[in-house]
């Protein structure tokens, strides 16, 4: 890695930080650069505008998260699938901040009109791929159920595993019964009621 590779990482590292402490819509370039210690012109040098920046950021974010999903699921199809959906908890547990800061990069892609999201989107594929595979070791060993079209299985329940974590860890308490309940246990229940539709009884 060389010398502009390393201070763009840390120019990214700072920014993930600054972003998860505070609203994306905030955050300005003086801002990042004057927590980096740098001029704004030296910002300019590794990022051209504020959305390749936050881009920047969401795929830094993705290598983070695919390091959770990445450890080494030993057992049957069934365990895998169930440690894949539970990564979804661990990352809440572990770094809430994660999920606040993905939605408002929703937002800001949205509010924006964001384009550039090619690399990003390829980077979502790994995720795919692992589950497919782990529910594949569960047809074939006999722990897992077939369901009747994988693809729109697995993008409804991880959507709804991300559209929740993202709520849970972005809102606060509006109304009396946004605090009924244990924000974690709610995840868990959502977890297993899909692991209780995949599981071959």
């Amino acid at each position: 890695m060389g010398i502009k590779d390393i201070r763009r990482n840390y120019i990214l590292e700072k920014t993930i930080k600054i972003f998860c402490d505070s609203s994306i819509s905030e955050v300005k370039i003086k801002d990042v650069a004057r927590e980096c210690n740098i001029g704004e012109a030296t910002f300019y040098r590794y990022f051209s505008k504020k959305s390749t920046l936050i881009v920047a950021c969401a795929l830094k974010l993705q290598e983070k998260v695919a390091l959770y999903f990445d450890e080494n699921n030993a057992g049957r199809g069934f365990d895998k699938l169930s440690a894949f959906y539970y990564r979804f908890y661990e990352i809440f547990s572990d770094h809430k901040e994660y999920y606040r800061f993905l939605s408002e990069f929703d937002a800001y892609c949205i509010s924006e009109a964001v384009a550039d999201l090619d690399r990003y989107s390829d980077g979502l594929d790994v995720f795919k791929t692992q589950f497919e595979e782990a529910y594949r070791a569960g047809l074939e060993d006999g722990s897992v159920k077939k369901v009747w079209d994988l693809d729109l299985f697995y993008y409804a329940t991880t959507h709804a595993m991300l559209s929740l974590c993202k709520k849970l860890a972005s809102e606060a308490y509006i109304v009396r019964q946004d605090g009924l309940t244990d924000k974690r246990q709610e995840i868990r229940t959502v977890i297993e009621v899909i692991l209780q539709y995949l599981k071959n009884n």
